[in-house]
């Protein structure tokens, strides 16, 4: 079963959206580049680890998909294939954010790491980032 989490944010779609295209290391990590435009590519990177991504779906304020193109070191090299999909719903004046890492599955190495780890970044990170400004990025 692939990764998956929902969890609404007292936010408006377009912050949310924003937030994941173009403010990634304010909740994230260390990135290189704000992301626009299908086809466009970036890398993230923790330490010495780094994936790097290419934008394979961009709809404004409502779908984001990533695929990872390359990682490194060790079992980084995992996520080579897997898709990460942002799919944004406003409900209200709240929005909700359905994510999945597909491929992401207990039968990695890393799963019982990059589990938990998206659960802080996406319930703890974003959602501190997109209602008050203020990220706790991985720097």
């Amino acid at each position: 079963m692939d990764y998956s989490k929902e969890i609404t944010y007292l936010t408006s779609p377009d912050v949310l959206f924003q937030a994941i295209t173009q403010n990634l290391e304010s909740w994230w990590g260390k990135t290189d580049r704000g992301v626009a435009e299908i086809g466009d590519e970036f890398k993230t990177s923790f330490g010495k680890a780094f994936w790097k991504f290419r934008i394979t779906e961009l709809v404004s304020d409502q779908k984001i998909v990533w695929e990872c193109i390359d990682g490194q070191p060790e079992f980084e090299h995992e996520w080579v294939g897997t898709k990460v999909y942002w799919i944004i719903t406003p409900i209200g004046n709240e929005t909700k954010l359905s994510f999945t890492h597909a491929g992401l599955t207990p039968a990695f190495e890393c799963y019982d790491v990059c589990a938990p780890t998206w659960d802080m970044f996406i319930s703890t990170s974003l959602k501190s980032f997109v209602e008050t400004g203020k990220g706790m990025p991985h720097i």
